[in-house]
Protein backbone atom coordinates (compact mmCIF):
# COMPACT_ATOMS: atom_id res chain seq x y z
CA UNK A 1 0.00 0.00 0.00
CA UNK A 2 3.06 1.98 0.54
CA UNK A 3 4.52 1.59 -2.05
CA UNK A 4 1.55 2.39 -4.26
CA UNK A 5 0.96 5.63 -2.38
CA UNK A 6 4.76 6.73 -3.30
CA UNK A 7 4.34 5.71 -7.11
CA UNK A 8 1.28 7.69 -7.06
CA UNK A 9 3.21 10.71 -5.71
CA UNK A 10 6.45 10.40 -7.85
CA UNK A 11 3.82 10.09 -10.84
CA UNK A 12 2.33 13.42 -10.10
CA UNK A 13 5.41 15.08 -9.40
CA UNK A 14 6.00 13.71 -13.02
CA UNK A 15 3.17 14.81 -14.18
CA UNK A 16 3.32 18.16 -12.69
CA UNK A 17 6.83 18.07 -14.67
CA UNK A 18 5.40 17.93 -18.21
CA UNK A 19 2.33 20.22 -17.57
CA UNK A 20 4.90 23.10 -16.68
CA UNK A 21 7.31 21.73 -20.16
CA UNK A 22 3.89 22.35 -21.79
CA UNK A 23 2.90 25.54 -20.20
CA UNK A 24 6.68 26.75 -21.09
CA UNK A 25 6.13 26.07 -24.95
CA UNK A 26 2.49 27.43 -25.13
CA UNK A 27 3.80 30.65 -23.26
CA UNK A 28 6.59 30.97 -25.71
CA UNK A 29 3.81 30.47 -28.58
CA UNK A 30 1.83 33.32 -26.90
CA UNK A 31 4.81 35.84 -26.72
CA UNK A 32 5.64 35.40 -30.32
CA UNK A 33 1.97 36.38 -31.64
CA UNK A 34 2.00 38.63 -28.08
CA UNK A 35 4.56 40.23 -30.09
CA UNK A 36 3.81 40.05 -34.03
CA UNK A 37 0.64 41.99 -32.47
CA UNK A 38 1.97 44.51 -31.05
CA UNK A 39 4.94 45.07 -34.02
CA UNK A 40 1.65 44.94 -36.59
CA UNK A 41 0.13 47.72 -34.17
CA UNK A 42 3.17 50.22 -33.80
CA UNK A 43 4.20 49.56 -37.27
CA UNK A 44 1.05 50.50 -38.78
CA UNK A 45 0.73 53.63 -36.28
CA UNK A 46 4.33 54.30 -37.51
CA UNK A 47 3.39 54.13 -41.18
CA UNK A 48 0.31 56.52 -40.89
CA UNK A 49 1.96 59.39 -38.85
CA UNK A 50 4.70 59.45 -41.54
CA UNK A 51 2.56 59.27 -44.48
CA UNK A 52 0.40 62.13 -42.91
CA UNK A 53 4.03 64.42 -42.87
CA UNK A 54 4.43 63.65 -46.47
CA UNK A 55 0.73 64.09 -47.61
CA UNK A 56 0.10 67.17 -45.97
CA UNK A 57 1.83 69.79 -47.87
CA UNK A 58 0.08 67.57 -51.59
CA UNK A 59 -3.17 67.10 -50.07
CA UNK A 60 -2.80 70.95 -49.21
CA UNK A 61 -2.10 71.94 -53.17
CA UNK A 62 -5.28 69.61 -54.24
CA UNK A 63 -7.85 71.19 -52.23
CA UNK A 64 -6.50 75.23 -52.41
CA UNK A 65 -8.23 75.52 -56.04
CA UNK A 66 -11.62 74.78 -54.39
CA UNK A 67 -10.56 76.80 -50.96
CA UNK A 68 -12.62 79.84 -49.73
CA UNK A 69 -9.53 81.43 -48.93
CA UNK A 70 -7.72 81.57 -52.26
CA UNK A 71 -4.50 82.76 -50.66
CA UNK A 72 -3.72 80.12 -48.57
CA UNK A 73 -1.21 80.21 -46.11
CA UNK A 74 1.16 80.67 -49.83
CA UNK A 75 0.26 77.51 -50.78
CA UNK A 76 0.00 77.29 -54.91
CA UNK A 77 -3.10 75.58 -55.83
CA UNK A 78 -2.99 72.39 -58.54
CA UNK A 79 -4.51 72.53 -61.94
CA UNK A 80 -8.04 71.50 -62.49
CA UNK A 81 -9.72 69.28 -64.94
CA UNK A 82 -13.36 68.44 -65.95
CA UNK A 83 -14.53 65.07 -64.74
CA UNK A 84 -15.89 63.94 -67.72
CA UNK A 85 -12.15 63.50 -69.40
CA UNK A 86 -11.52 61.33 -66.01
CA UNK A 87 -14.65 59.07 -66.64
CA UNK A 88 -13.76 58.95 -70.73
CA UNK A 89 -10.04 57.32 -69.41
CA UNK A 90 -11.68 55.61 -66.59
CA UNK A 91 -10.64 57.16 -63.45
CA UNK A 92 -13.71 57.05 -60.98
CA UNK A 93 -14.26 59.24 -58.05
CA UNK A 94 -17.10 58.10 -56.64
CA UNK A 95 -17.63 61.28 -54.06
CA UNK A 96 -17.11 64.98 -53.46
CA UNK A 97 -14.58 66.48 -51.22
CA UNK A 98 -12.12 63.82 -50.17
CA UNK A 99 -8.13 63.23 -51.92
CA UNK A 100 -7.45 60.02 -53.85
CA UNK A 101 -4.48 58.76 -54.70
CA UNK A 102 -4.49 56.27 -58.07
CA UNK A 103 -1.92 55.56 -60.41
CA UNK A 104 -2.51 56.77 -63.72
CA UNK A 105 -0.55 57.03 -66.82
CA UNK A 106 2.95 55.67 -64.96
CA UNK A 107 2.99 58.09 -63.01
CA UNK A 108 0.98 58.67 -58.77
CA UNK A 109 -1.54 61.28 -58.35
CA UNK A 110 -4.11 62.63 -55.81
CA UNK A 111 -7.00 63.67 -56.81
CA UNK A 112 -9.69 66.14 -55.19
CA UNK A 113 -13.06 66.39 -56.67
CA UNK A 114 -15.64 69.09 -56.23
CA UNK A 115 -18.84 69.00 -57.94
CA UNK A 116 -17.63 68.52 -61.77
CA UNK A 117 -14.29 69.78 -61.13
CA UNK A 118 -11.34 67.86 -59.63
CA UNK A 119 -7.99 68.72 -58.80
CA UNK A 120 -4.93 67.06 -59.24
CA UNK A 121 -1.08 66.74 -58.02
CA UNK A 122 1.52 64.75 -59.43
CA UNK A 123 3.49 63.26 -56.02
CA UNK A 124 5.99 60.62 -57.38
CA UNK A 125 8.37 61.59 -55.28
CA UNK A 126 6.12 61.74 -52.33
CA UNK A 127 5.18 58.77 -53.20
CA UNK A 128 8.58 57.11 -53.56
CA UNK A 129 9.49 58.28 -50.09
CA UNK A 130 6.79 56.99 -48.30
CA UNK A 131 7.11 53.19 -50.55
CA UNK A 132 10.61 53.07 -49.43
CA UNK A 133 10.12 54.15 -45.82
CA UNK A 134 7.46 51.41 -45.43
CA UNK A 135 9.32 48.72 -46.76
CA UNK A 136 12.15 50.13 -44.32
CA UNK A 137 9.97 49.83 -41.67
CA UNK A 138 8.57 46.49 -42.24
CA UNK A 139 12.14 44.72 -42.65
CA UNK A 140 13.30 46.57 -39.25
CA UNK A 141 10.51 45.60 -37.86
CA UNK A 142 10.36 41.67 -39.61
CA UNK A 143 14.32 41.45 -38.37
CA UNK A 144 13.27 42.62 -34.56
CA UNK A 145 10.03 40.29 -34.59
CA UNK A 146 12.70 37.27 -35.58
CA UNK A 147 14.89 38.46 -33.48
CA UNK A 148 13.07 38.82 -30.12
CA UNK A 149 11.33 34.99 -31.30
CA UNK A 150 14.50 33.54 -31.50
CA UNK A 151 15.13 35.27 -27.88
CA UNK A 152 12.25 33.66 -26.27
CA UNK A 153 12.73 30.44 -28.01
CA UNK A 154 16.40 30.96 -26.66
CA UNK A 155 15.01 31.48 -23.06
CA UNK A 156 12.05 29.25 -23.26
CA UNK A 157 14.47 26.20 -23.44
CA UNK A 158 16.63 27.21 -21.13
CA UNK A 159 14.06 27.48 -18.53
CA UNK A 160 13.31 24.21 -19.48
CA UNK A 161 16.63 22.62 -18.85
CA UNK A 162 16.40 22.18 -15.33
CA UNK A 163 12.83 21.34 -15.74
CA UNK A 164 14.24 18.52 -18.03
CA UNK A 165 17.42 17.79 -15.33
CA UNK A 166 14.92 17.25 -12.70
CA UNK A 167 12.77 14.74 -15.19
CA UNK A 168 15.82 13.14 -15.66
CA UNK A 169 17.36 12.50 -12.28
CA UNK A 170 13.99 11.65 -11.03
CA UNK A 171 13.74 8.61 -13.96
CA UNK A 172 17.08 7.79 -13.21
CA UNK A 173 16.22 7.97 -9.37
CA UNK A 174 13.41 5.35 -9.52
CA UNK A 175 15.46 3.07 -12.03
CA UNK A 176 18.91 2.93 -9.60
CA UNK A 177 16.83 2.63 -6.53
CA UNK A 178 14.91 -0.18 -8.15
CA UNK A 179 18.11 -1.45 -8.69
CA UNK A 180 19.97 -1.28 -5.01
CA UNK A 181 16.73 -2.53 -3.46
CA UNK A 182 16.22 -5.57 -6.32
CA UNK A 183 19.82 -7.02 -5.13
CA UNK A 184 19.68 -7.78 -0.96
CA UNK A 185 15.63 -8.60 -1.75
CA UNK A 186 16.55 -11.50 -4.35
CA UNK A 187 19.54 -12.63 -1.71
CA UNK A 188 16.83 -12.80 0.80
CA UNK A 189 14.58 -14.42 -0.99
CA UNK A 190 16.86 -16.90 -1.71
CA UNK A 191 18.25 -17.64 1.57
CA UNK A 192 14.68 -17.57 3.07
CA UNK A 193 13.49 -20.27 0.18
CA UNK A 194 16.57 -22.20 0.95
CA UNK A 195 15.97 -22.29 4.84
CA UNK A 196 12.03 -23.51 3.63
CA UNK A 197 13.61 -26.55 1.83
CA UNK A 198 14.77 -28.01 5.02
CA UNK A 199 11.97 -27.14 7.53
CA UNK A 200 13.52 -29.66 10.34
CA UNK A 201 17.34 -28.19 10.75
CA UNK A 202 17.93 -26.46 13.39
CA UNK A 203 18.68 -22.42 13.93
CA UNK A 204 22.13 -23.18 14.40
CA UNK A 205 22.14 -25.39 11.13
CA UNK A 206 20.67 -22.37 8.78
CA UNK A 207 22.76 -19.86 10.97
CA UNK A 208 24.65 -18.77 8.11
CA UNK A 209 21.44 -18.33 5.95
CA UNK A 210 20.10 -16.63 9.08
CA UNK A 211 22.71 -14.04 9.27
CA UNK A 212 22.74 -13.21 5.37
CA UNK A 213 19.69 -12.19 5.21
CA UNK A 214 19.97 -10.20 8.27
CA UNK A 215 22.69 -8.19 6.68
CA UNK A 216 20.98 -7.61 4.20
CA UNK A 217 18.08 -6.49 5.75
CA UNK A 218 20.69 -3.93 7.62
CA UNK A 219 21.27 -2.77 4.28
CA UNK A 220 18.03 -1.97 3.06
CA UNK A 221 17.47 0.00 6.29
CA UNK A 222 20.78 2.17 6.06
CA UNK A 223 19.48 2.11 2.34
CA UNK A 224 15.95 3.43 2.89
CA UNK A 225 16.92 5.96 6.14
CA UNK A 226 19.36 7.75 3.31
CA UNK A 227 17.13 7.93 0.52
CA UNK A 228 14.96 9.41 3.27
CA UNK A 229 17.47 11.99 4.39
CA UNK A 230 17.58 12.93 0.77
CA UNK A 231 14.03 13.23 -0.31
CA UNK A 232 13.61 15.41 2.62
CA UNK A 233 16.84 17.54 1.16
CA UNK A 234 14.67 16.99 -2.46
CA UNK A 235 11.69 18.94 -0.27
CA UNK A 236 13.46 21.11 1.02
CA UNK A 237 12.37 20.27 4.68
CA UNK A 238 14.72 22.11 7.15
CA UNK A 239 17.07 19.48 8.89
CA UNK A 240 19.42 21.02 10.15
CA UNK A 241 19.75 22.52 14.11
CA UNK A 242 22.86 24.56 14.47
CA UNK A 243 24.26 25.23 17.70
CA UNK A 244 27.91 25.87 18.49
CA UNK A 245 30.36 23.17 18.61
CA UNK A 246 33.52 21.98 18.70
CA UNK A 247 34.21 20.09 15.57
CA UNK A 248 38.27 18.86 17.17
CA UNK A 249 35.70 16.71 19.59
CA UNK A 250 33.70 15.39 16.75
CA UNK A 251 36.51 14.26 14.85
CA UNK A 252 38.78 12.30 18.53
CA UNK A 253 35.12 10.68 19.15
CA UNK A 254 34.66 9.65 15.54
CA UNK A 255 38.31 8.15 15.54
CA UNK A 256 37.60 6.00 18.70
CA UNK A 257 34.46 4.95 17.25
CA UNK A 258 36.41 3.80 13.84
CA UNK A 259 39.64 2.18 15.55
CA UNK A 260 38.48 -1.47 15.65
CA UNK A 261 37.24 -1.10 12.16
CA UNK A 262 40.81 0.41 10.96
CA UNK A 263 42.50 -1.94 12.96
CA UNK A 264 40.42 -4.97 11.05
CA UNK A 265 40.78 -3.44 7.20
CA UNK A 266 44.56 -3.40 8.22
CA UNK A 267 45.18 0.81 7.95
CA UNK A 268 46.14 3.50 9.93
CA UNK A 269 43.68 6.62 10.88
CA UNK A 270 45.71 9.62 11.95
CA UNK A 271 44.87 13.03 12.97
CA UNK A 272 46.30 16.20 12.31
CA UNK A 273 44.37 18.44 14.50
CA UNK A 274 44.23 22.26 16.57
CA UNK A 275 43.40 22.27 19.91
CA UNK A 276 39.93 23.59 19.65
CA UNK A 277 37.71 25.04 16.32
CA UNK A 278 33.96 26.47 17.80
CA UNK A 279 31.36 26.49 15.26
CA UNK A 280 27.74 26.89 14.81
CA UNK A 281 27.01 23.68 13.55
CA UNK A 282 24.82 20.69 12.88
CA UNK A 283 26.81 18.16 15.41
CA UNK A 284 24.46 14.96 14.21
CA UNK A 285 24.98 16.06 10.47
CA UNK A 286 28.61 17.41 10.40
CA UNK A 287 29.51 13.49 12.68
CA UNK A 288 27.51 11.85 9.56
CA UNK A 289 29.44 13.60 7.66
CA UNK A 290 32.95 12.85 8.60
CA UNK A 291 31.62 9.19 9.02
CA UNK A 292 30.91 8.87 5.69
CA UNK A 293 34.30 10.70 4.00
CA UNK A 294 36.20 8.19 6.23
CA UNK A 295 33.93 5.17 5.54
CA UNK A 296 34.43 6.05 1.77
CA UNK A 297 38.16 6.72 2.21
CA UNK A 298 38.69 3.33 4.23
CA UNK A 299 36.51 1.35 1.59
CA UNK A 300 38.76 2.31 -1.64
CA UNK A 301 41.86 2.84 -0.02
CA UNK A 302 42.94 -0.91 0.31
CA UNK A 303 44.59 -2.64 2.95
CA UNK A 304 48.49 -1.11 4.36
CA UNK A 305 46.96 1.99 3.29
CA UNK A 306 46.61 5.50 5.46
CA UNK A 307 43.51 8.01 6.06
CA UNK A 308 44.22 10.91 7.72
CA UNK A 309 41.50 14.09 8.97
CA UNK A 310 43.39 17.17 8.86
CA UNK A 311 41.34 20.23 10.69
CA UNK A 312 42.92 23.66 10.17
CA UNK A 313 40.74 26.98 11.32
CA UNK A 314 40.94 30.01 9.39
CA UNK A 315 40.17 33.89 9.27
CA UNK A 316 36.39 32.84 9.43
CA UNK A 317 35.58 29.61 8.13
CA UNK A 318 37.13 25.66 9.05
CA UNK A 319 39.15 23.85 6.38
CA UNK A 320 38.40 20.03 6.83
CA UNK A 321 40.52 17.77 4.83
CA UNK A 322 40.00 14.15 4.41
CA UNK A 323 42.93 12.19 2.88
CA UNK A 324 44.01 8.61 1.43
CA UNK A 325 46.72 7.04 -0.02
CA UNK A 326 44.64 5.14 -2.39
CA UNK A 327 44.59 4.85 -6.13
CA UNK A 328 43.24 8.06 -6.04
CA UNK A 329 40.40 9.11 -8.89
CA UNK A 330 39.92 9.97 -12.14
CA UNK A 331 38.53 13.13 -14.11
CA UNK A 332 35.45 11.08 -15.35
CA UNK A 333 34.53 10.45 -11.94
CA UNK A 334 35.11 13.40 -10.08
CA UNK A 335 32.56 14.83 -12.79
CA UNK A 336 29.34 12.35 -11.12
CA UNK A 337 31.16 11.73 -7.51
CA UNK A 338 28.11 13.35 -5.68
CA UNK A 339 25.82 11.86 -7.86
CA UNK A 340 23.27 9.42 -6.09
CA UNK A 341 23.70 6.00 -6.45
CA UNK A 342 27.47 6.74 -8.49
CA UNK A 343 29.91 4.49 -7.29
CA UNK A 344 33.74 4.62 -8.40
CA UNK A 345 34.59 0.84 -8.30
CA UNK A 346 31.45 -0.86 -9.31
CA UNK A 347 33.01 -4.34 -8.43
CA UNK A 348 33.66 -3.75 -4.99
CA UNK A 349 30.71 -1.67 -3.97
CA UNK A 350 28.30 -4.61 -3.13
CA UNK A 351 31.30 -6.17 -0.39
CA UNK A 352 31.71 -3.04 1.09
CA UNK A 353 28.40 -2.81 1.84
CA UNK A 354 28.08 1.00 -0.18
CA UNK A 355 24.98 2.05 -2.19
CA UNK A 356 26.27 5.45 -3.58
CA UNK A 357 24.32 7.38 -1.60
CA UNK A 358 27.16 8.42 1.16
CA UNK A 359 28.89 11.55 -0.65
CA UNK A 360 25.64 12.84 -2.20
CA UNK A 361 24.49 12.89 1.14
CA UNK A 362 27.71 14.77 2.62
CA UNK A 363 27.24 17.09 -0.59
CA UNK A 364 24.29 17.45 0.61
CA UNK A 365 25.27 18.27 4.37
CA UNK A 366 27.81 20.84 3.09
CA UNK A 367 24.96 22.86 1.16
CA UNK A 368 23.43 23.08 4.53
CA UNK A 369 26.03 24.67 6.53
CA UNK A 370 26.76 27.25 3.27
CA UNK A 371 29.77 25.53 2.54
CA UNK A 372 31.56 24.08 -0.17
CA UNK A 373 33.57 20.39 -1.54
CA UNK A 374 36.10 19.82 -3.72
CA UNK A 375 38.16 16.72 -4.94
CA UNK A 376 41.44 16.71 -5.49
CA UNK A 377 44.32 13.53 -6.09
CA UNK A 378 46.84 13.45 -3.72
CA UNK A 379 50.45 13.78 -4.77
CA UNK A 380 52.01 10.54 -5.51
CA UNK A 381 48.70 8.51 -5.37
CA UNK A 382 45.66 8.97 -2.93
CA UNK A 383 42.94 11.24 -2.66
CA UNK A 384 41.86 14.06 -0.60
CA UNK A 385 38.55 15.70 -0.28
CA UNK A 386 38.86 19.65 0.72
CA UNK A 387 35.53 20.93 2.78
CA UNK A 388 35.40 24.50 3.64
CA UNK A 389 32.55 25.67 6.34
CA UNK A 390 31.96 29.07 8.09
CA UNK A 391 32.62 29.30 11.33
CA UNK A 392 29.25 31.67 12.00
CA UNK A 393 25.72 30.46 10.13
CA UNK A 394 23.96 33.58 8.77
CA UNK A 395 20.27 34.79 10.66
Amino acid sequence: MVKKIQNLRLMRRLHKIRKSMSTQLKLTILTALGFTLVFIGVGTFIDNQFRTVIYTNPIMRVRQPFSQNQVNQGVVGSETIDYSYLKKEKINIPNDDRVYIMYYNKSWYMFFKHGNQVSYQNIDLEHEIVESFSSRLLIIFTAAELLLLIMAIVLARANMVPIKRVLKQQRTFVADAAHEFKTPMTIIQNKLETMLEHPNDSVIEQVENVANALTEVRHLNKLTADMLKLAQADAEIAMFYFEPMDLVKVVTEINEILAVNTENRHQTLTLDLPDEVVMDGDIQRLRQLIMNLVDNAQKYAGENSEVKIVVKKGRNVVHLQVVDTGEGISEDDKQHLFDRFYRVDKSRSRASGGHGLGLSIVKWIVDGHSGTIDVSNTIPHGTTFNITLPLKQKG
